[in-house]
Order: structure tokens, then sequence, then C-alpha cells
């Protein structure tokens, strides 16, 4: 399995950017998508309820050829009495409803729940009484609750003892969102898991909940060859903007492929590369630290590149990254008055510094995040013995803007 899981907190995609990004990372060798938006109430908090045939048509469509092969998720933790044939009922009843119509990947997502004694014990019968009812010609998996780590821990040991050995159990790493993820933990995953290799759900490029500030449009970064014959399968989890997150998602699949992931980014984000930059890149701000160090080559570079950010626009990605283009235009000309300023001395160096200065004030107060934005906290989260959530280093993100560090130079020198 290697595709992609639309299981991000936010509102879920319109069927016309699920035919997009289908049919583009089809053409690219990924091989399946899986439905599983969590703010559909009838994906999580209302799963007992039926999907209307309207819902049904659309799925079923989705998988026509030169798209992906469509899987549909339900989850359903929250509310469900495991031993209750009721509830098994109802949960058969709702995956039947997709699996009539032609969809043969399901998962059964059990995360982002509170942990509790026996918990793995009733989530392991679930599956498998679950798997046995599907039968083999439906490929299912499973999402634990204690889905991050790289230790055997009592959730898991009680879950990997009852699931059978073809469902999958997925795993995002060391930590929800990971900067790396490498064969070594894989494979210390699978120790664990008693030989299991793990079904890795990849919290890339998604930009829900903590990270959406951020658009995340740069390619796959930390993801080793050596990691990908460590896996059972493969699903980047996008961000809630689906054409944005194509850049990405190709990456990953020429990574998939043995391929360049950087050089398939550079190829699918084409026009669109100094918007990407300028959201989820150290380019700007490196540029920034060399020509305060007075390279005159990279104050050039950057100069050039900040008019081009000024200049740039949604393209093809559409209305839903406006905020962040605007956000970029806006810094940008701060960037580039700040720079204008430090060229001068004397009473012309404050008189610009104080429009700089100004401008500055204003877009500070905005609410994303472009040229190394301002800090604040990530998804650096892991889980420990007992599934209770814990925080990494990598939960706080430092300050790293530009706009900032030019800013800042400038009232220095005055």
């Amino acid at each position: 399995m290697r595709g992609i899981i639309e299981g991000f907190y936010g509102p879920p995609w319109s069927w016309e950017d699920r035919r997009a990004v289908s049919e583009a990372l089809a053409a690219a060798g990924m091989d399946t998508y899986v439905y599983a938006p969590k703010d559909d109430p009838l994906h999580r908090e209302s799963w007992r309820e039926p999907y209307g045939d309207e819902f049904l048509d659309a799925l079923a469509a989705l998988g026509r050829p030169g798209g992906l092969r469509v899987g549909f998720a339900v989850s359903p933790g929250l509310t469900i009495d495991t031993d209750d044939p009721v509830d098994r009922d109802a949960l058969l009843a709702k995956i039947t409803q997709v699996t009539d119509r032609g969809v043969d990947v399901v998962g059964l997502c059990l995360d982002d729940l509170p942990p509790a004694p026996g918990l793995g014990v009733r989530h392991g019968e679930l599956t498998a009484w679950l798997a046995g009812a599907l039968g083999e010609s439906v490929e299912l998996f499973v999402v634990p609750t204690h889905y991050t780590g790289t230790v055997r821990v009592p959730y898991l040991a009680e879950l990997a003892a009852r699931v059978p050995t073809r469902v999958p159990i997925g795993w995002t790493g060391r930590l929800v969102v990971n900067d790396e993820v490498t064969a070594a933990e894989a494979a210390a995953w699978s120790v664990a898991m008693d030989g299991r290799l793990p079904l890795l759900w990849d919290n890339t490029p998604v930009n829900d909940v903590l990270l959406a500030s951020r658009l995340r449009a740069g390619p796959l970064r930390g993801r080793a060859p050596d990691l990908v014959g460590r896996l059972a399968g493969y699903l980047g989890n996008p961000m809630v903007q689906a054409r944005a997150s194509l850049p990405a998602l190709l990456s990953a699949a020429a990574w998939l492929r043995g391929d360049d992931p950087d050089g398939a980014w550079v190829q699918a984000v084409g026009d669109q590369r100094v918007l990407a930059e300028g959201c989820d890149s150290g380019l700007p701000l490196a540029l920034g630290r060399r020509a305060l160090a007075g390279d005159a080559g990279a104050l050039a570079e950057l100069r050039a590149w900040l008019r081009a950010a000024e200049a740039c626009g949604p393209g093809p990605w559409g209305d839903a990254v406006v905020p962040w283009v605007d956000q970029l235009h806006r810094e940008a000309g701060v960037c580039l008055a700040a720079l204008d300023a430090l060229e001068v001395d004397g009473v012309e160096r404050a008189r610009r510094a104080t429009v700089a200065i100004f401008l500055w004030s204003g877009v500070r107060s905005l609410t994303v995040d472009v040229l190394g934005g301002r800090g604040g906290m990530t998804v650096g989260l892991g889980q420990d013995d007992e599934g209770e959530w814990v925080a990494d280093r990598s939960a706080v993100v430092p300050p790293a803007s530009l706009t900032d560090l030019l800013v800042g130079e400038l009232a220095a020198r005055l």
C-alpha cells in the first residue's frame, strides 16, 4: 500500500480535489487513497449513521481508471462498545455500505482516544472479529490508540497478540509529526511488535491543529531510501489545502519509487516555487544571514527573491492558499524596506526605518507563518508506556523569521 490518507482535522476535501490529487499520484506510481477526514461526523462522532447514496456514488466513482484504488476508514472508538453485538453489527453495516460499492481497502481507526486498562485487548479482539467478518477479499488495516514510539508497551502487546498478521498496524514514527523517520526506528518498532512491519501513517505534509499556521509545501524530507523496505505500507497524510499538498506528495511518490524526492518536488512545484520556499524552506533566512554578514552576492539574490515573493500568486493552488500569499507579499515588502534602510546612513536611515518598523508591527499580528515564522508549539509529541502524551524537544519551534531578523538588525544600527 503506497498512497495517502485524508486523515486530518479540518474541512474535508471536495470530490473535485480528491479526483485531481488521485490522478496525479496514480501517474506517479502511488496506488491507494483512503477516505478518513476527522471532521466528517459520519466518520467519527456519528459513525453509526449510514452514508447516503450521493456520498457512496461519489466514493465509488473516485476509483475510476486513471486514479488510485479507493479505501475507506471509520473511527468508532469514541463511543463503540467493542463487545456489544449491536455495535459490532452497526460497524459492519457501515463498512459493508462501501465494500458493496467495490471498495476493498478498509481502515479501522482507533486513534486519538484516552488510554485505559485493557484497551489493547478490546481493540485487538474487535479488529480480529472485523477481519473475519470482512474476509480476505478486503484489505483491512488498523490504526491503534498508541501509534508512536519504538518500544513494546502493554497496549501494543495486547493488540498485536490478537490482530491477525495479515492486518497491518499503523504507526506514525517516534512522534506524531517527525522531521525524520529512520529505518532503524521502523526496525525497532518491528522487534517490539514480534516481527510485524509497520504501516507508516506519515504526518507530512499535514497542517492541521497546531500546524494550521503553516503551509507545508516543501519536499519530503528526512526519509532515507532504506526506510521503504522496513514498512508494510505508506500512507501520507496531506494538508487541508489539497492542491498545495501535491508537490510534497509527489516528492513522497518519487521516494517510494527510489527516485530523487527533491527533483520530483522541483518539477511538481513549478511556478509556485517562490511561494513554497517562502512558506516552507530555510532559503530566505539563510540568504538574509549571509547578506547581513556582508555577502554581496547573497544580498542581491535575496533582493531578487523578495521581489519575486511580492509578485507571487496562488496559481493552481487556488483560494485555499490566499492567506499565505497575502502574508508573504506583506512581509516581503517589510524585508525590502528594511534592506533599503540598511543601505543608507544618518537621518535618511532613521526616516526609512520608521516606515519599515511601522509595516513590521502590522504583519506580526497575522495568523499564518511565512519566511521562517515566529515560533510556537508543534506536534512533537510521543506517548509513554501508558499511552499518555509526552512532549519532545521538537514540540517547541523557536522563532526563525527573516522579517524579524532584518528589522532587528535595522533597529540595532539606528
